[in-house]
């Protein structure tokens, strides 16, 4: 009896070791181009109800899912690693975003200021395969000029006038605050972009008259009354003349 009563503590410390390598954990995975995916041991250890038959691990760690293997979307596809369930007894794969996080993007752009893009706005109306990888790949991509979106590349795509806004509406991605000039011996000028909006369109002045540029270089009065810059519209017939109605423009 003494020898058995010895032989169960003994058996506990032993076990103790086993224990702890059986510990499950979350399991953050770095996939290429689409970020950080976590994997909850817990979430899917949990019994759906309490009639619910217990899920082992054999559930998953079997031929379809090897650990240290990699598997791409194609192979999950194709009922390997989540694709066991997912788009069968769980929620479909190209339900992107229920395991890959997704944010803002910034772009920076040198002639206009940042144009910001939000996930979140476009995922209200389409999901991820719409962009991914038809028009871009996941993660980093080239810059794309606002003539390749002309042709249906990037934006432009969708943003023709039909499926969505035209990219001519520039102002709905791109920020046209507005933009005060420096005139030496006089008041200096603000020039509203809200207010020309009203009436015109961006590619009215870009870059027919103007280039696309954060430097605010001073046209004459001389050179406006030939007509350039402001006096490309202003010349009395389209608009009031730049060589009266002064006070218009210059503000004390």
């Amino acid at each position: 009896m003494k020898f058995r009563w010895l032989l169960i503590p003994a058996l506990l410390t032993c076990s103790a070791p086993y224990v702890a390598a059986l510990e499950l954990k979350e399991i953050t995975y770095d996939t290429k181009g689409g970020g950080k995916v976590t994997f909850s041991h817990t979430a899917h250890l949990k019994k759906k109800s309490a009639k619910a038959p217990n899920i082992g691990c054999k559930s998953c760690h079997n031929d379809n899912m090897k650990m240290k293997t990699r598997y791409t979307m194609a192979d999950m596809e194709k009922g390997k690693s989540c694709g066991m369930c997912h788009g069968k007894t769980a929620f479909s794969l190209s339900k992107c975003t229920a395991c890959h996080k997704v944010k803002e993007i910034t772009f920076k752009v040198k002639e206009t200021g940042p144009v910001q893009f939000s996930h979140n706005k476009h995922l209200k109306t389409m999901q991820c395969e719409a962009c991914h990888n038809k028009l871009y790949n996941t993660g980093p991509n080239k810059s794309v000029s606002m003539a390749e979106m002309e042709k249906g590349k990037s934006c432009g795509a969708c943003h023709n006038g039909k499926t969505a806004f035209s990219i001519d509406k520039c102002g709905a991605c791109h920020p046209t605050g507005d933009v005060v000039f420096k005139v030496k011996d006089i008041s200096n000028v603000k020039f509203s972009h809200d207010v020309h909006l009203k009436k015109y369109k961006c590619g009215n002045c870009h870059t027919k008259i103007y280039k696309l540029s954060s430097s605010k270089k001073v046209v004459s009065m001389e050179e406006m009354e030939k007509g350039k810059s402001c006096g490309a519209c202003h010349d009395g017939k389209n608009v009031f003349t730049v060589k009266e109605n002064c006070d218009t423009c210059h503000h004390k």
